[in-house]
């Protein structure tokens, strides 16, 4: 039987005992040189368009990946696992601490999930002592910032009375549709006519007293809802219902 031989590779011995060296300490990291590169310890890092740069919880670009140990003029050690020390931390053992949206690179006490309410929330080290902290694997994810979504909305309201074509209703919009969504006017529960950019339906809505009617991707929070009477062949007023049904959007 043939026995596997297994190719020795110059260097490799020496790269496995350095490796091995750095996780006896209690850490993996690495020391990287850049001219100028102005960090200082304690601070985290991130690569950017083939540099390192001083991280951002703003951007996903820029999201806190090392921290960094120590600096000596164009080379310094940064941290990606495990233990690090910096003499003038000053941190709350047991904390955990995530990158802030200075551009600093610098660290935010994690409190809640709003405190501080960054975009990311990129948890990056835990506090052992007050100079002692482990770096942590962990991934970031969105933070506390609430996404805008769809939100159907009813507005209720009792019209003027109407006369004639081009009436205003006295009825303005409370919201601004989202995402430029259409609206469904009721009259008394029964679904009516919406004219986008014409006036010769049973209503629509306008911004100069009538005279135009709003294309459905202008229409905007204030705007007035106008009724054709001699169209639709009825009047509306105060022993009406009107709702206008839309998407709003759920931060508003």
């Amino acid at each position: 039987m043939s026995q596997l031989k297994i190719k020795q590779i110059d260097g490799l011995q020496t790269v496995l005992d350095a490796i091995n060296l750095r996780l006896e300490s209690g850490s993996l990291k690495s020391e990287y040189t850049q001219v100028s590169h102005g960090f200082s310890p304690g601070t985290a890092v991130c690569i950017l368009d083939g540099s390192w740069v001083l991280a951002d919880s703003s951007t996903a670009d820029k999201l806190g990946r090392l921290i960094i140990e120590s600096v000596d003029t164009d080379t310094f050690i940064a941290v990606q696992l495990g233990n690090i020390y910096v003499a003038d931390w000053g941190l709350t053992p047991g904390k955990y601490y995530v990158v802030d949206d200075s551009g600093n690179g610098t660290l935010a006490e994690y409190v809640s999930p709003f405190v501080p309410n960054l975009l990311y929330s990129n948890p990056i080290i835990q506090a052992i002592t007050s100079q002692l902290a482990q770096v942590l694997p962990w991934r970031p994810s969105l933070g506390s910032t609430p996404m805008a979504q769809g939100q159907e909305y009813t507005q209720s309201s009792v019209s003027l009375l109407t006369d004639g074509n081009y009436a205003s209703t006295g009825i303005s919009l409370n919201y601004t549709p989202f995402i430029d969504s259409t609206l469904q006017v009721y009259i008394n529960g029964i679904a009516v006519t919406e004219g986008y950019g014409n006036r010769v339906d049973d209503c629509y809505f306008s911004n100069d007293g009538g005279i135009t009617s709003r294309q459905v991707q202008d229409i905007v929070a204030g705007d007035i809802l106008y009724w054709n009477t001699s169209i639709t062949g009825f009047a509306i007023g105060a022993g009406d219902n009107v709702d206008i049904v839309y998407q709003k959007n759920s931060l508003d």
